[in-house]
């Protein structure tokens, strides 16, 4: 889709610190990078650069490297970082299907982590085949990858509406977005006419989230020709190619059989064991629409005990007010409840500002309560509760300043009530707010008067 550009958007997802966690979490050797040191970071597909842009700005010495199809998004990417004076970031218009190979690659360091959101599913068979051949050249040896594409058991109720919606926009002259709302309309009047194959559930959601979306988002999911929902299974056959291997879930709590499965699914799971079938599991029972997986290229493993060595260290910050608590959330086939007399002092205790998660183990009321280091980050962290912080103390230099008001300004021009991503250099990425207190944050900082509201939590430092 190039004739209107793809939303902006930076996803927890696609921060290193939650590659590495997810991968440490299932006993993979990896490290939280902090952002005083060298390191490569790659985003294909990245749109107008928005994450690649925020995380070269969080992230002063690393060097960051965006690959997109699209000339309006690169142009505009590279007017952004002129603009914030971000100098870490590069910006190329390539095709994925062959830029594997080229002098450009070629002349590339090798990449420590990509990320890769909103591309798999929806590019042609010869850009997978690209996309492979430039992770096989190019990601370094235990370098982590991150991938996101649309699921074939959580979309399978909705296969019928994308087509129709499809073949009916392209029936309405003008561009793609107008395109996709006009397939839209015909879609809920037919669903409105009587029964249709997308009468319940996936197909249904999709319907019913309609108002909420923007049109530029629906006809970049809905118009396009290559879109083909898959199976974890068909990607890490496909990733294996490159010498790759599944190593979690970048939606941390989903590495936690207890909290994905129902006692049920877990006794007939225990008949095989291993990752592919956990995953398979996983794929049929808990069907989502969008799947986050975290790769690493021949990542060595890890004994328990340095695991959770690595875990201990890791510095955690509030990441709700203390309003937003929920102690109870959606697992397996129910909810579960996370402990109240271990979980509240934590966070009581993050109120106050960042500490590691060794720190917090040994609080008066928490110790002895919990051993389990890798259930309580992807609890805490998973439930939205908490986040990780790779370069705790991190200062807020002027380029990142600068983005973060192109970002704040450029979404109160858009007209839409939507949130609005910043850069936080402690956070090592992006942390995600609504617009109003953006414009807050943002203000405050341009008059020195520091972190406003929840941020103050985050790290910043003037």
């Amino acid at each position: 889709m190039t004739d209107i550009p793809y939303p902006a958007r930076c996803h927890p997802a696609q921060s290193q610190s939650v590659m590495a966690l997810a991968a440490i979490l299932n006993n993979f050797h990896a490290q939280l990078a902090p952002g005083s040191k060298k390191f490569h970071f790659a985003d294909f597909g990245c749109g107008a650069g928005t994450t690649a842009l925020i995380t070269a700005a969080a992230n002063p010495a690393w060097r960051v490297t965006g690959l997109d199809f699209n000339p309006g998004h690169i142009a505009e990417a590279r007017e952004t970082a002129r603009a914030a004076g971000i100098l870490n970031a590069q910006f190329f218009e390539v095709d994925l299907a062959g830029f594997a190979g080229s002098d450009t690659a070629r002349d590339l360091p090798d990449f420590d982590a990509v990320t890769m959101h909103g591309v798999w599913s929806w590019v042609s068979a010869a850009v997978q085949d690209g996309i492979l051949r430039l992770l096989d050249q190019k990601l370094a040896p235990g370098g982590l990858c991150h991938v996101s594409y649309n699921l074939l058991t959580g979309w399978q109720g909705a296969l019928g509406l994308q087509r129709l919606v499809r073949a009916a926009g392209q029936r309405t002259p003008g561009p793609s977005d107008r395109q996709a709302a006009a397939g839209f309309a015909v879609a809920q009047a037919l669903a409105a006419a009587g029964p249709v194959s997308f009468s319940e559930g996936a197909g249904r959601a999709v319907l019913d989230q309609l108002p909420g979306k923007s049109p530029a988002y629906l006809a970049h999911e809905m118009m396009n020709a290559h879109w083909r929902p898959v199976l974890h299974a068909d990607v890490a056959a496909r990733l294996a190619g490159a010498k790759l291997q599944f190593a979690g879930s970048a939606e941390l709590i989903n590495n936690v059989p207890e909290l994905v499965f129902s006692a049920e699914q877990r006794a007939v799971l225990a008949r095989f064991g291993g990752a592919e079938m956990t995953e398979i599991f996983k794929d049929i029972c808990r069907p989502a629409m969008l799947r986050h997986d975290v790769f690493i290229r021949g990542g060595a493993r890890l004994r328990l005990a340095a695991r959770d060595e690595i875990l201990a260290g890791v510095t955690l910050c509030l990441a709700a007010e203390e309003p937003a608590w929920r102690f109870a959330f959606p697992a397996g086939n129910g909810m579960a409840e996370m402990a109240q007399a271990f979980y509240r002092p934590v966070l009581t205790r993050l109120k106050t500002g960042p500490a590691t998660l060794r720190e917090l183990a040994a609080l008066p009321d928490v110790r002895g309560q919990r051993d389990n280091f890798a259930e309580l980050i992807a609890v805490a962290i998973g439930t939205g509760h908490v986040a990780a912080l790779p370069s705790p103390g991190a200062k807020l230099d002027e380029p990142c300043r600068r983005l973060n008001a192109i970002l704040v300004q450029r979404q109160l021009a858009s007209g839409r009530n939507e949130p609005v991503p910043l850069a936080a250099p402690a956070l090592g990425g992006g942390v995600t707010l609504e617009p109003a207190q953006a414009l807050q944050t943002v203000a405050a900082l341009a008059e020195g008067a520091g972190p406003a509201g929840l941020l103050r939590h985050f790290g910043f430092t003037m």
